[in-house]
């Protein structure tokens, strides 16, 4: 297959006649309207794919095929490369209306993750607000935070009246959260147990240190006649597998669930997971492993493009590594980076 190009004075009528000379089928790769010919005159191009006469039509109709459509792989990929080409140009023509302490706190979040578009919705909505005031730097800080707090929901995990499940996909870090937060509830007066559905047995020396009564089972009608016996809340780890947690959801109608993720989960992955729950019951989301990511703006993203709330952030492997959302931290990992990534990728 080789492309052909034609002149013609209307594009129209071009690709009329095209068809009618190559057939209904004939797939045009490209066109260029209003081109300049001599004096005022204008003109288009317009590029098809022509199958090459090889002289054996019916042998080779599985090669005509595939070439047919890497010519539409090809012409995709290069449409879709000059679509992000003109986004990039339009951002930067966009950025440069706007004062220097905008500029400088986009390029800011974006270095340290956050999408791109998320960014500039972010600095148009501060320009629209602040006007002349955008000039400080001092009140374009404020204001970010503020505008973060409003943009990014916060859900308590220390005032909760039910039973906890913890969801999320396999290698997540639902365990060790549901350890984490069996021991800051302890430690404020909110008693709990932890039960690990088909998980090892827990370390004893660490339940006895950080008092936490932990449970260990491997049978799910164990699991609802201990949830059951008596009003202890239970928070509960279960295993990755997508109809086990929705089986355990079903039969505990009166928990509520949250679902972990790891700090390098995207957009789309966190999307796809939470189009199979009931999120009338979700508290929200955690995020674990902020110390094994460069940055961590991404976070932010998903949150705001998905319109969740988020419970807590975990930062490693210690019961005690749980930060809490709120302004403060947003602002800190959008505009002073991941404090808590491992110091061998620094």
């Amino acid at each position: 297959m080789r492309i052909k190009t034609y002149v013609f004075d209307d594009v129209k009528r071009g690709i009329e006649v095209l068809k009618k000379e190559y057939g209904p089928d004939t797939i045009i790769v490209d066109v260029k309207e209003n081109l300049k010919g001599m004096g005022n005159d204008k003109f288009c191009e317009i590029s098809i794919a022509i199958k090459e006469d090889t002289g054996k039509n019916d042998s080779h109709l599985d090669n005509f095929v595939k070439k047919r459509e890497d010519a539409w792989s090809n012409l995709m990929k290069t449409t879709l490369e000059k679509i992000k080409q003109v986004e990039s140009e339009l951002l930067k023509d966009r950025l440069k209306m706007y004062p220097l302490p905008l500029r400088s706190f986009y390029e800011k979040m974006l270095k340290n993750g956050l999408h791109a578009y998320v960014a500039m919705d972010i600095i148009s909505e501060l320009f629209k607000e602040l006007g002349e005031l955008s000039e400080q730097t001092s009140k374009v800080s404020y204001f970010i935070k503020e505008m973060l707090h409003q943009k990014i929901k916060v859900s308590s995990i220390t005032d909760f009246n039910n039973h906890i499940v913890i969801l999320g996909p396999t290698g997540a870090g639902k365990t060790q959260t549901a350890k984490k937060l069996g021991v800051m509830l302890s430690a404020l007066g909110k008693p709990v147990s932890v039960i690990l559905y088909k998980s090892k047995e827990e370390d004893a020396s660490e339940v006895k240190k950080n008092i936490i009564n932990v449970i260990t089972v491997d049978k799910k009608e164990t699991l609802y006649h201990i949830v059951e016996k008596d009003d202890t809340k239970k928070i509960i780890d279960v295993p990755g597998r997508v109809e086990v947690q929705k089986e355990i959801m079903d039969r505990l109608k009166d928990a509520k669930s949250i679902v972990v993720f790891s700090a390098g989960s995207r957009d789309e992955k966190i999307r796809r997971y939470l189009d199979v729950y009931d999120l009338k019951r979700t508290m929200g989301l955690i995020f674990t492993r902020l110390d094994e990511e460069e940055t961590l703006g991404h976070l932010l993203s998903n949150l705001i493009l998905l319109d969740q709330k988020v419970c807590c952030f975990t930062t490693g492997q210690g019961l005690s590594d749980i930060v809490m959302p709120g302004k403060d931290l947003f602002y800190k990992i959008l505009l002073e980076g991941n404090r808590w990534i491992q110091e061998e990728k620094r």
